[in-house]
């Protein structure tokens, strides 16, 4: 197994943190990623969506299923996607009146003699992924807040 963790304190109060990440629509809009047959739950578990991307000039595709979610402390998203199945588990606690988000992609990839390689590949590979998914929530989230 294989583990990307980032965390950032954002001045907003957790709900409206939460709210954010819960919208599969606004947490998931990252440049090259679009979302189609997008399911909104009402509490969130469940919530589905169809992922498109490119890599390499190839046209991939897969899923994302919120299949945990406990209002206002986690959710926990299971990805199917191409040649990875990361599961992201992202946790609020209120902290000085504003919310620290902390974001775990795990990837366990059960290939003999090169698994252990391919999931830290993975782990780099999603660095930026996170980091700007991250920068975005402050982007949308704060100034709403301020």
């Amino acid at each position: 197994m294989a583990v990307l963790t980032r965390s950032t304190t954002v001045n907003a109060p957790v709900g409206a943190v939460f709210d954010y990440f819960l919208d599969v629509r606004k947490l998931w809009s990252m440049p090259d990623i679009a979302l189609a047959d997008v399911e909104v739950k009402p509490d969130g578990a469940g919530t589905t969506a169809r992922i498109w991307s490119h890599m390499l000039g190839f046209h991939i595709e897969g899923g994302l299923e919120y299949t945990e979610v406990t209002r206002p402390e986690k959710i926990v998203v299971k990805v199917d996607f191409f040649l990875e199945h990361p599961t992201w588990t992202f946790t609020f606690e209120p902290v000085d009146g504003g919310t620290l988000v902390s974001a775990q992609g795990e990837w366990h990839v059960s290939a003999p003699a090169v698994g252990g390689r391919v999931e830290k590949m993975m782990v780099k590979e999603h660095e930026p992924f996170l980091d700007t998914m991250m920068a975005n929530l402050k982007v949308a989230v704060e100034p709403k807040a301020a």
